[in-house]
């Protein structure tokens, strides 16, 4: 049980990370996590508010990297199937990456390097996941699962609560309220940390 609550709440993360995360019947905007990093850009440029933009490319990091855990716990799992597990945690590491030419120089730009790093940052520890994740024991497994629900979940709810609703309101002109996508997100790492927490049976 706790296994699949932990796979359930992951699956959840990752679909709301891709579903719409504000919306405005004024306007008729929807955005999701990838379309606030790029808004973001605009606030700062147009100095209407401060917003880190990195905070909501973190979510996507922290499913891959649960997933990893998850793919790597010793369980009767097909090696085949804890490497599909583990290609798509790594491809989900690189989502933040900006697209080509920029990510060429994404290391070094002021704009892009945030992501970059976060980026790399996953990948790496998804690798880790992939050579000692079995050695993990289940107490550390538990924890490491648990921050990263926790990781996953309040640096981009607070960003988008106390940043980014408030100033796509000021931008349109019109109230942004939060879509099912930040709410299903939120609920998958909610499962993933109630995973983690939970005795295996």
């Amino acid at each position: 049980m706790k296994r699949i609550i932990t796979l359930i709440g992951v699956a959840l993360a990752i679909l709301g990370f891709y579903g719409p995360w504000v919306t405005s019947q004024v306007a008729a905007l929807t955005y999701n996590a990838l379309d606030l990093t790029e808004f973001s850009k605009f606030i700062v440029r147009a100095h209407l508010g401060e917003i880190t933009r990195e905070a909501f490319l973190v979510p996507i990091i922290a499913a891959a990297l649960a997933l990893a855990v998850w793919a790597s716990q010793p369980a009767r799992l097909a090696r085949a199937l804890r490497y599909a597990l583990a290609f798509a945690a790594a491809a989900l590491s690189l989502v933040p990456l900006p697209p080509y030419p920029y990510l060429l120089k994404a290391y070094s730009s002021a704009e892009d390097r945030g992501s970059f790093w976060l980026s790399v940052a996953g990948l790496v520890g998804i690798v880790l996941l992939c050579v000692f994740g079995r050695r993990i024991a289940g107490r550390w497994r538990s924890l490491t699962l648990f921050l990263l629900a926790l990781i996953g979940a309040l640096p981009a709810a607070w960003e988008f609560s106390a940043r980014a609703l408030p100033a796509i309101s000021t931008v349109y002109g019109s109230p942004a309220l939060p879509a099912w996508g930040f709410w299903t997100t939120l609920i998958g790492f909610a499962l993933v940390a109630i995973g983690a927490v939970v005795r295996d049976t």
